[in-house]
């Protein structure tokens, strides 16, 4: 099989994939127990969320406030864009419990799909501040939940099974669109004597929408879930083995297969990929000294979905992976060069009758020099104008580079008039490959 063949089965495997997970889960009956309070003196209820009556649901939305969403670090009350009823955690308890009742578990391999989960990483859930009562007429419009904390990972979202009819979870990602109708998924195992919850859980940067209920309450409690360190005391024995799925063996078997290949990278390079999902990323530093806030290297533990595939993967077979910005050297006069730097840029001021933005870019990174697919990246200016570096390091991007993870750092242009301009860098995930006879390629003979 040809390099590019076995380039085009890397591309191909990282496609399949859905950001998102759900179904229905048995509990115990007593986990479909909430308490709740009813008012300011103290006084509580108790709902039976498996058996509750219309009565007894219209009675635990009253006894809520109207549900806000954050917005720029702030909540927001806009019943407009969202209106529903919500409980603060102090004012409600429920007997739920994601971990005994197994449903962390169940969610686990999709979640943490990609990942290395032989090795540290767990996944941890951590309840939300508030219940929510979905009502008739209620509905929230497309949004992001908002991080907490760069270890998060995604959300679960619990729907008890309480008659209604809409309120069905839009979610969306990467141009593609799926539905999670809690309502059809309840209905379909009420015919059941086991309880049951519905459930949905997704990646943070999954755009996801409640549509209006039509008819009854839609109950749910919501998680944040976070990639955690497992347990020092937890042995590898205890935690299991990990059933590598399909796409990533035919993943690890082309690149194993390029590796081996003397045709591919004699003198070693990069492999680059754009960034499948969004992460917290950090400002642009303050200070010429200040780099180490502003550096990117911390997003390669984060990394989800088929980012994670490709790291577990590239490291598993020996080879060294990173998570670096990616920046053109050029301007809208001047063709420039991608160049890669390990944190986000700190210009300050340029001076172009002196020091061109291209050289103040290239001398703050390592200059690339395109691989076999032969163009640039990052384009600016006229193409028929590059000129290939002399010097630099050789990458082959296997996937395209995305805008998700844009940063922007802000300088004084100095010319005839001083102007605030700015140079854009998007974060990509890079895999160092050895040079024939070094590290993981020591036993191929050149060409």
């Amino acid at each position: 099989m040809s390099i590019v063949d076995q380039l085009k089965i890397l591309r191909r495997s990282l496609k399949v994939h859905v950001p998102y997970t759900g179904g229905v889960h048995p509990v115990k009956a007593e986990d479909l127990l909430v308490f709740y309070a009813t008012d300011e003196e103290g006084n509580a209820r108790v709902v039976d969320l498996g058996n509750a009556t219309e009565a007894h649901l219209t009675d635990m939305a009253a006894a809520c406030q109207a549900a806000t969403f954050g917005l720029n670090q702030t909540d927001v009350l806009d019943e407009s864009y969202r209106k529903a009823g919500k409980m603060n955690l102090s004012r409600f308890s429920p007997h739920l419990d994601v971990v005994a009742s197994g449903l962390l578990d169940a969610i686990s391999p999709d979640i943490l799909d990609g990942q290395d989960t032989d090795g540290d990483k767990i996944l941890r859930a951590e309840l939300l501040y508030k219940l929510n009562v979905y009502g008739p007429g209620s509905f929230f419009k497309a949004h992001k939940d908002t991080p907490r904390g760069e270890a998060m990972i995604g959300s679960l979202v619990v729907v008890f099974p309480t008659a209604h009819k809409g309120g069905e979870l839009t979610l969306a990602h990467d141009e593609t669109t799926w539905t999670f109708d809690s309502a059809a998924e309840i209905a379909a195992h009420g015919s059941l004597s086991t309880p049951a919850v519905a459930y949905v859980a997704f990646y943070s940067d999954v755009t996801h929408a409640v549509e209006p209920v039509v008819e009854g309450h839609r109950v749910t409690l919501t998680y944040n879930l976070f990639l955690t360190n497992r347990p020092t005391h937890t042995s590898a024995a205890v935690a299991g083995h990990r059933i590598v799925p399909a796409p990533e063996n035919a993943f690890q078997d082309a690149l194993r297969a390029l590796l081996a290949d003397r045709e591919f990278f004699p003198a070693g390079g990069l492999l680059a990929y754009g960034l499948a999902h969004q992460y917290p990323m950090p400002t642009p530093p303050q200070g010429g000294s200040d780099t180490e806030r502003a550096e990117v290297g911390f997003v390669l533990q984060l990394l989800k979905g088929s980012d994670a595939r490709i790291r577990t993967v590239s490291e598993r077979v020996g080879l060294a992976t990173h998570v670096k910005m990616l920046y053109d050297s050029g301007d809208s006069n001047e063709v420039g060069h991608d160049v890669l730097a390990d944190h986000v840029l700190f210009l300050e001021y340029v001076y172009e009758d002196n020091v061109p933005l291209r050289t103040e870019v290239e001398q703050r990174g390592i200059v690339l020099k395109r691989g076999p697919e032969r163009r640039k990246v990052m384009r600016r200016g006229r193409r028929d104008d590059y000129e290939e570096p002399s010097e630099g390091v050789t990458v082959h991007w296997v996937t395209k580079i995305t805008k998700l993870n844009r940063v922007g750092s802000g300088y004084v242009a100095q010319g005839n008039e001083a102007s605030l301009a700015y140079v854009y860098g998007n974060a990509a995930l890079f895999v160092s490959v050895p040079k024939i006879g070094e590290g993981v390629r020591a036993d191929v003979v050149p060409a």
